[in-house]
């Protein structure tokens, strides 16, 4: 999506100030894009995310229908920022199926950077994810970061 269409861009005609009814006032403007005026927020651009991005950590937990279609296009900012403990965020609060299509654009896209992941892993004693053990137990991540912790690790055989 780009900026010209985004419903969190001020300065679109897709605007959508309905999606801000949800919030209170003080926290409104953390989420309002103002791509293409003059005072562009430095928050944003220095960590390399935009306002749908903020939008989608902030409501992916509560099942927000924004936050869920726009996931993927977070992921692949989070990944090429390398912000792991935001991408394990993304993943600690969605849903089964978006986390499930999250982890398949993962390991479609970006294979070589699942140690991203390493923090979830850790929490279910598993190793990290360059190691010999991922490879020949693959299923084991992915159960881990689909279903919760404490029973992935039950799968691992013993070291």
């Amino acid at each position: 999506m780009s900026c010209k269409k985004c419903p969190l861009n001020i300065a679109s005609e897709n605007f959508s100030a309905k999606m801000f009814e949800k919030m209170p006032l003080h926290a409104k403007a953390l989420f309002v894009c103002r791509s293409g005026q003059s005072s562009s927020s430095s928050l944003f651009s220095a960590r390399q995310l935009c306002a749908r991005d903020l939008w989608v950590l902030a409501f992916i937990g509560s099942g927000d229908s924004f936050a869920m279609e726009k996931a993927g296009e977070t992921l692949d900012r989070l990944v090429a920022a390398g912000h792991s403990e935001l991408l394990c965020h993304v993943f600690e609060n969605a849903g089964y199926e978006t986390r499930r299509d999250l982890w398949a654009r993962m390991v479609k896209n970006y294979p070589d950077r699942l140690y991203m992941f390493d923090a979830l892993f850790e929490k279910d004693c598993l190793p990290p994810a360059d190691s010999v053990e991922m490879a020949e137990n693959l299923h084991i991540y992915r159960h881990s970061l689909l279903y919760g912790r404490g029973q992935a690790n039950a799968f691992v055989k013993d070291f």
